[in-house]
């Protein structure tokens, strides 16, 4: 009786045994399947991410080289052409992005910006580009000056991955240039995308593009405090011998509309010629100097914000006082103007 319990007990332990080392075998085949549908996933969102953004960064740059559009869409489509650059969408995700990865996108971005922008390049003239120029005839330099004015925008992805994780800092491609030009003119070592951006003539077009910004910026506030559309006889008749004589005789007065703007018009030019001061400073911080487009130089100096009479010396004055009846916007306004007039 006691071999039968024995017996008994052995083989219900060898099953038990059997039916364990089974389901381990399970659970790692289990685990393995996991693993291996966890790279499968991250692969195909990799290639799915990577088709994406490039068939966007395509339709949107078809878009802003084309003749048919005006500037308003190239403008629109710049912003998302830069929106769309795959280290925009980086997850920081430790298995397929990290650090390096990052700056394979980073390298990746910097080699198709040059190429599309070496071809860009070629079919403009800096030297004779005006932001106010507009038609089919100006079409590259309309593209010219939207890529130079969209260059700081980032996709809402990353500040939201900012937000989930404070330690990472959000990165637009124009934070990417200025710090390669930055480097390159202090000496510096420079990553390999930074090297691209700054290479033979890459330079130069990133150089420029910096003194479109500035010009495109001050374009966009210069509309905000006049309309073209008012204009006298006597305005048209100067401002046509200036272009005729290239800038030679003649002048741009434009009619002012700065006493009937809203305070979020006012607020947008301070935003615009903020932004063009700062391209100005970066430039100059590289050794770069920058004057207004005469055009704009011409119309800027005209402008007096509803004070008729005023000299260029009154409105620097009248920053220096801040009289207390002094409208805030209208007194950064005039002081941003003097600094670009500089």
């Amino acid at each position: 009786m006691n071999k039968l319990v024995v017996l008994i007990a052995l083989i219900s332990l060898s099953v038990s045994c059997s039916k364990v080392e089974e389901a381990e075998k399970t659970m790692n085949t289990m685990k393995e399947q996991t693993i291996q549908m966890k790279d499968n996933t991250s692969v195909m969102y990799q290639q799915v991410r990577s088709k994406e953004a490039e068939d966007t960064r395509n339709k949107k740059f078809e878009i802003i080289r084309s003749e048919e559009e005006g500037f308003g869409s190239k403008l629109a489509a710049a912003a998302v052409y830069f929106k769309s650059f795959e280290f925009q969408l980086w997850t920081a995700a430790k298995d397929f992005d990290d650090n390096h990865m990052r700056e394979v996108l980073l390298l990746d971005a910097a080699n198709e910006f040059t190429r599309r922008m070496s071809d860009l390049y070629g079919k403009i003239n800096v030297k004779k580009m005006n932001p106010t120029n507009d038609g089919k005839k100006y079409s590259s330099e309309m593209a010219f000056y939207a890529i130079a004015a969209t260059m700081h925008f980032n996709h809402h992805f990353q500040d939201e991955l900012i937000d989930s994780k404070a330690s990472l800092k959000a990165i637009s491609f124009y934070d990417v240039m200025k710090s390669a030009l930055i480097k390159d003119y202090n000496l510096e070592p420079l990553t390999e995308y930074e090297e691209i951006l700054v290479s033979n003539m890459n330079r130069e077009i990133m150089i420029e593009l910096i003194k479109a910004r500035v010009d495109m910026f001050s374009a966009l506030a210069l509309k905000n405090l006049t309309d073209k559309r008012d204009m006298t006889f006597k305005q048209k008749l100067k401002a046509a011998l200036f272009k005729i004589s290239d800038g030679k005789w003649g002048s741009i007065e434009l009619p002012e509309v700065f006493s009937k703007s809203n305070a979020p018009t006012k607020k947008q030019t301070i935003k615009y010629l903020e932004a063009a001061t700062k391209a100005r400073n970066i430039l100059a911080n590289i050794g770069v100097e920058k004057e207004l487009e005469k055009t704009l130089k011409s119309a800027y100096s005209k402008i007096t914000l509803g004070d008729a009479e005023a000299t260029q010396e009154d409105l620097e004055q009248q920053e220096e006082e801040k009289k207390e009846d002094s409208d805030t916007n209208k007194v950064e306004i005039q002081r941003l103007i003097v600094d670009l007039l500089k």
